[in-house]
């Protein structure tokens, strides 16, 4: 974001700035003045240089608004510094969001640090909750207690309980699982496959407790 230097609103300038730099749009639209063109191409104000407004006698610099700093790094800070704060705790231990959790998702994101075309520029359609999770990743006592029924059953034997930890460990550093299919991939199909691995009640309670550690991210509890 750009703050733009007093202009008076009778004079055309021309706007000195890289025409393929991703704010262009953004900061012609939100002009109050005419745009006469873009002209030969400057460095973009992203490598510290300032872009500047011109007229055939004034010069009106473009500076980076001392609030400014890379939308994603505001989010990734802001996640990890409010770990304890009420709705990132509950992502962080796959506990259930509320309306008003998710409400105060969208007034962080898109409110304090930045607006929702930040937030869709940098990731897209992504919900709140599993980009925070994502973030945050999933206490290991909370991804542990998740897949409890398995561990504690006496009928899985060693190699079926060191899949299950995979899966908790993957978990763990990654928020969630997004596709399922990855169980049928490295480091899940060593030594056996996911299919050969465990039966398919077991397979079947295998793939809701994963579903259920995502949906605790994504849907909105009544």
């Amino acid at each position: 974001m750009y703050k733009l230097a007093s202009v008076p609103s009778d004079i055309r300038i021309k706007l000195s700035i890289e025409p393929s730099d991703p704010f262009i749009n953004r900061i012609v639209k939100s002009a109050s003045f005419e745009v006469v063109k873009i002209v030969v191409l400057t460095n973009s104000p992203f490598s510290g240089c300032e872009a500047t407004f011109i007229t055939p006698f004034l010069e009106y610099p473009i500076t980076p608004s001392p609030d400014f700093e890379d939308y994603r790094k505001k989010v990734n800070r802001y996640v990890e510094e409010h770990k304890n704060d009420a709705v990132i705790y509950k992502l962080n231990h796959n506990q259930p969001l509320y309306k008003a959790d998710y409400e105060e998702l969208e007034r962080i994101l898109t409110q304090e640090l930045g607006d929702s075309e930040d937030y869709k520029r940098e990731y897209g359609d992504t919900p709140f909750g599993l980009l925070v999770r994502t973030i945050a990743k999933l206490d290991h006592d909370s991804a542990m207690a998740a897949f409890s029924a398995f561990i504690n059953d006496s009928s899985l034997n060693q190699k079926q309980i060191e899949f299950i930890l995979k899966i908790i460990n993957h978990i763990e550093n990654n928020g969630y699982i997004e596709d399922v299919k990855i169980l049928m991939k490295p480091p899940f199909d060593k030594p056996y496959s996911f299919i050969k691995m465990f039966d398919p009640q077991t397979r079947t309670a295998i793939l809701q407790t994963i579903e259920s550690i995502k949906n605790n991210a994504l849907t909105i509890s009544a």
